[in-house]
């Protein structure tokens, strides 16, 4: 039974690879096609023999490592420039005020106390440019927008987790955990693990190349291997392990800047295989078994999280720009939720156990599910349809 649930997940992966330019130029997504995928395999019953609670976490917690670590070593810090201003707007301005507005909108339509409405909106807060991939890579649309929003969906879970730490931190006080020392264990123990195994592995891989002793395969693939050591280490000692793999990816993208550009391409191969297999996850293990969550409160809460909270949020921090209000308003519908949210409401249930556990999952799967299908269906024609606009509002005369 195991060999046809991999089977099964096999022909899946390779009925999409074979259709996968096609599907680019329609409403079909990568995560729509995977999220699919895994409702109908659970109908089969492929995925009970092959996984289970434990392992999903597992995957789903190294893929996210992945992510993090492969968009951190992408960024070089000296060079956060202007070019970088509308993603730092959003990161800075547009996040926080996400979790604000998220918090407020928790209290009122799940009716839960506001550390755990806190909790929801930060779940809820980072997006996923894989499932508006079709607005990144369109060169339609301004390069400094898709550039802004891919920075943004790279880097707004890093940011995130420490937020999420804190909230959990204070839900822990409240009976009776000191605070302080508790968010501080969890990042400082992070930031350690990742400077030193980031900086570590970082140098003796420049210097294996420099010497003519490693081969290329090779620094591809220790590219993959270093957030996962991260990740697993920070973990065993109480820190976080998101964030040591995010600060390893700093450092280590530091070390050897002046390497070869292709070294991070299996990884970020790898990371776009792993994060559609936890899609299929998501249809399969989160969504089949909890359609029940789908209640009139919870729909509500996803629609206004996809909508109103993030797009009041995105036009106040780009007040004073030189964007448009159809540009503010491009920008703020998509703001797809996907892998960071199931992950760190995975976090929440499994670390907390908190009282309202099962309304974070409930809004996670909601929200979630609706973004898949609502910015994946939009994605492609907003994007041909926003650029186009673009396109005639710059050719016209002043």
């Amino acid at each position: 039974m195991v060999y046809q649930s991999i089977a099964y997940l096999g022909v899946a992966t390779i009925g999409y690879a074979l259709l996968s330019r096609r599907l680019a130029r329609s409403p079909i997504t990568g995560p729509m096609y995977f999220v699919a995928a895994g409702l109908i395999g659970t109908s089969l019953g492929v995925w009970e023999p092959l996984f289970n609670a434990h392992a999903v976490s597992v995957l789903l917690e190294l893929t996210l490592g992945l992510l993090l670590f492969t968009e951190a070593m992408k960024l070089r810090l000296v060079s956060w420039s202007k070019d970088f201003e509308l993603a730092t707007r959003l990161l800075t301005i547009g996040m926080p005020l996400t979790i604000v507005f998220g918090t407020i909108a928790a209290v009122v339509v799940l009716d839960v106390p506001w550390v755990d409405a806190a909790i929801i909106a930060t779940v809820l807060a980072p997006t996923d440019a894989a499932l508006g991939v079709a607005v990144v890579q369109n060169p339609k649309v301004p390069k400094r927008i898709r550039e802004a929003l891919a920075v943004e969906s790279g880097l707004n879970d890093g940011i995130a987790l420490p937020i999420l730490l804190f909230f959990l931190a204070v839900l822990a006080a409240e009976e009776g955990t000191q605070l302080w020392s508790l968010f501080a264990e969890g990042v400082g123990i992070a930031l350690v693990v990742g400077i030193v195994a980031g900086g570590a592995a970082g140098l003796v891989m420049r210097e294996a190349s420099r010497r003519d002793w490693m081969r290329e395969r090779w620094q591809q693939i220790m590219v993959v291997i270093v957030p996962s050591v991260s990740l697993v280490v920070a973990d065993h000692y109480g820190g976080s392990g998101f964030i040591a793999a995010f600060v390893a990816g700093l450092v280590f993208g530091r070390m050897i800047q002046h390497m070869d550009k292709t070294v991070a391409d299996f990884a970020d191969d790898l990371g776009t295989a792993l994060t559609m297999l936890a899609f299929a996850l998501f249809g399969g293990v989160f969504l089949a078994k909890n359609l029940e969550v789908f209640t009139l409160a919870a729909v509500a809460y996803a629609l206004l999280s996809l909508t109103i909270v993030r797009m009041i949020p995105v036009s106040i921090a780009m007040a004073r720009s030189d964007l448009d209000r159809w540009t503010r308003l491009f920008m703020g519908w998509f703001g797809p939720r996907g892998l960071a949210s199931i992950i760190f409401a995975a976090v929440v249930v499994e670390e907390a156990g908190i009282e309202y556990g099962s309304v974070v999952v409930a809004a996670m799967i909601v929200t979630v599910t609706l973004s898949v299908f609502l910015h994946g269906a939009t994605a492609y024609f907003a994007s041909e349809a926003y650029g186009e606009w673009y396109r005639r509002e710059s050719a016209t005369p002043p």
